[in-house]
């Protein structure tokens, strides 16, 4: 496979970019009023392209797992230096998100800082995945299978079997986290990222966790057997994921089992596709736009999302008096005259993308790098 410094994997570089790229694009569009189906998130139950986005993150912070702790094993570290640096990274990304929750830094956003969260639940869910895969020693692949069984099981359960309902109103998620974080939640009665959904948003991890053993532990096949299996059993996973939604409705809120085996087998899907290009094609340069998104995913993550609420906080008095943003101004001014708003809404998000796609290719040709 191919590797660029360091021993990275392009093909994950490339995988880890497209979705990165996806983030941004979707979380910037110029008119939240106007916003295509495909970069919306579902209403409730259903899925679009944009609710792949998050979990496809976490399948990729699975299988970079594998792939890191194996090589930082063949250069002498012991389980306990591994799992230290896994909590550690955990913490490092939890707080990271929770100060990017916070900022401006007001006392009242401090009162109300909202504890779950993006980042938190990356942090949370790799610090967990890393103490699965630690405690493996032998048959690792099927030691991971058992446990997204066990927490997908788990989290079915709850959501089905102790009184409540897969509603937007009486969900085992909303009153686990009105019990326990009300008061510092994304929404006064809701949060995406609850206590709950951790449990199948770490099955969602050990599934991308599966695929590094797959393309790490099986170099007696080619590599064309291994991107075959990958994709074969990406194909399944989707399959089974979509003919469990009449039961199990696909569901990013509530993370349902049915949401994971959807969005680990198209991720298992994609990640076979990057490597079938760039590794038995040959076909890299094409894509390096997206590459450069890959290398530095946490440093775009948090640029993009602090200078997005810096833009939306900085204000004042349009035309009519009333006040208007700086990122409303910009929107206006450069995108308002285009004939459609959906077109201009996606333009603006296009040219957010463009713009961070220039700061971090600096970034790249200086070698700086945010690694947490």
């Amino acid at each position: 496979m191919v590797t660029e410094g360091e021993g990275r994997l392009l093909a994950l570089d490339l995988f880890r970019g497209l979705t990165v790229a996806g983030m941004i694009f979707v979380n910037n569009p110029g008119d939240w009023g106007h916003v295509a189906w495909p970069f919306g998130h579902a209403e409730w139950h259903g899925a679009t392209p944009t609710d792949l986005i998050f979990p496809f993150f976490l399948f990729i912070v699975g299988t970079s797992a594998v792939l890191s702790f194996e090589k930082r094993e063949t250069q002498g570290a012991d389980r306990a230096a591994l799992l230290r640096h896994a909590l550690v990274r955990g913490l490092t990304i939890a707080v990271v998100g929770w100060l990017m929750a916070a900022y401006p830094f007001t006392l009242e956003r401090w009162q109300r800082l909202r504890v779950p969260g993006v980042l938190v639940r990356i942090g949370v869910v790799y610090a967990l995945g890393a103490l699965v895969l630690l405690a493996l020693r032998k048959r690792k692949a099927l030691g991971l299978a058992l446990a997204c069984t066990v927490l997908l099981l788990l989290h079915t359960a709850l959501v089905l079997g102790t009184g409540y309902d897969l509603t937007r109103e009486n969900n085992v998620q909303r009153a686990v986290d009105l019990a326990v974080l009300k008061g510092h939640l994304w929404k006064p009665d809701w949060d995406p990222e609850g206590i709950v959904s951790t449990l199948s948003a770490l099955a969602t991890l050990l599934t991308g966790a599966l695929a590094g053993l797959l393309l790490t532990r099986g170099q007696q096949r080619s590599l064309r057997t291994r991107i075959g299996l990958l994709a074969a059993w990406g194909a399944l996973a989707t399959f089974a994921g979509l003919a469990l939604h009449p039961v199990l409705p696909l569901n990013k809120n509530l993370w349902t089992a049915s949401y994971v085996l959807f969005t680990s087998g198209a991720a298992a899907l994609v990640l076979a596709l990057c490597l079938y290009v760039v590794d038995v094609r040959g076909v890299s340069r094409p894509f390096s736009f997206f590459v450069t998104f890959g290398r530095n995913p946490f440093l775009a993550f948090v640029l993009s999302g602090l200078l997005a609420k810096t833009m939306g906080l900085v204000k004042w008095a349009g035309e009519s008096g009333k006040p208007i943003s700086l990122s409303r101004r910009i929107f206006v001014n450069l995108f308002g005259s285009l004939p459609d708003p959906y077109l201009a809404s996606h333009a603006y998000a296009a040219a957010t993308l463009l713009f961070w796609w220039i700061v971090l290719r600096a970034f790249e040709k200086r070698g700086w790098y945010w690694k947490v």
